[in-house]
């Protein structure tokens, strides 16, 4: 468990997400404030989640948004889940990269793709 002193310097990434069929509606912290998105573009920035629904459900109303952010999806991230994802991808299982076994192609240096034409 965090202190409060620890969230203060480990910010989490936390957000709420809502299916609709316009978009993929996401509420998303971002430091102290929050941002309202849809599918990938931005819609504005927010002092709360609260105030960044509210905005939401205003400018979409055809979208029929839950109007508490309990009926939202919350995806909590925690502050070291970057770190170990990234630990994660890039771990070897007992494998030196001096003699890691390199892939090859199996085609032919001179032989172009099939159904691949030149018009240099």
């Amino acid at each position: 468990m965090l202190s409060p002193s620890d969230m203060e310097r480990f910010p989490m990434v936390s957000q709420y997400v809502f299916p609709s069929s316009r978009g993929l509606f996401r509420i998303v912290s971002h430091g102290r404030r929050w941002r309202s998105l849809v599918d990938a573009r931005e819609w504005a920035r927010h002092d709360s989640a609260e105030a960044a629904l509210d905005a939401l459900r205003m400018s979409w109303p055809q979208a029929r948004l839950p109007q508490t952010l309990g009926e939202w999806r919350y995806l909590g991230e925690s502050p070291a889940l970057p770190h170990a994802r990234l630990a994660r991808a890039t771990r070897t299982t007992g494998v030196d990269p001096l003699h890691a076994r390199v892939r090859r192609s199996r085609r032919l240096q001179d032989r172009p793709s099939r159904g691949v034409t030149d018009h240099g």
